[in-house]
């Protein structure tokens, strides 16, 4: 009876040096997953508010216009570079400049590379569709020689809108409400990815944004 006791002791105490062994680790564990969770939590991610959405890899909608130094470009024309088009309100000053910066520095980022990308604009704004205004907004906006922003009447305006899908309406004020899309198309003539801008001035969603659209333009570059 008193070996039985003694086992039975000796069970007690492995059964509790085990139990202790194994809330030690689970503790380990947990700090260590909490860590983790905290490095992550520290560490940049990107923004799935910023990143391109993929797009079906149709053609693009072609179309003629003329550009701010009244010269005719068809979007067809453009075959062999990757080109980032976005549609832009010849008359805003709030959300179109950001998209215009974004696209401009995220080219920039490609260093090199950066050749192989056209900067296009479609003018937002069929109320406002001269090459004149046009031409002032990339002046206003130091963009006069860093893409094209095309125009045309406003039926031809409006019918690209509708080929993209774009929402675009004329306010009372003469203001243009739109989307704030950004479509990257290949070197042949897919559409490729779909960006809408942020309506944030903060430095980080601006630098997301920039950082996102250059990862989306390296991934299409036309092939050396």
């Amino acid at each position: 009876m008193r070996q039985l006791g003694g086992l039975h002791k000796l069970a007690l105490a492995v059964c509790l040096v085990t139990t202790t062994l194994v809330l030690i680790v689970g503790v380990a564990w947990g700090i260590k997953l909490i860590k983790m969770k905290n490095s992550q939590a520290n560490t940049p991610s990107p923004d799935l508010a910023t990143a391109g959405f993929p797009l079906s890899g149709n053609l693009a909608p072609d179309f003629t216009l003329v550009d701010q130094f009244g010269q005719s470009h068809t979007l067809s024309s453009m075959r062999g570079q990757e080109v980032v088009l976005a549609f832009i309100d010849s008359r805003c000053k709030t959300l179109c400049p950001l998209t215009a910066t974004i696209m401009y520095n995220a080219r920039q980022q490609l260093g090199a590379s950066a050749s192989k990308v056209a900067l296009v604009a479609v003018n937002a704004n069929p109320n406002a569709n001269s090459t004149t205004d046009v031409e002032a907004w990339s002046i206003s906006h130091g963009m006069l020689h860093q893409w094209l922003f095309l125009t045309g009447t406003a039926q031809q305006l409006q019918t690209i809108y509708q080929e993209y899908k774009i929402y675009d309406e004329v306010t009372s004020d003469g203001t243009a409400v739109h989307d704030p899309a950004t479509f990257i198309i290949d070197a042949q003539g897919h559409e490729r990815l779909y960006f809408e801008t942020l309506d944030s001035n903060a430095p980080s969603d601006i630098r997301d944004q920039e950082v996102a659209m250059a990862d989306g333009m390296r991934q299409w570059l036309p092939q050396s």
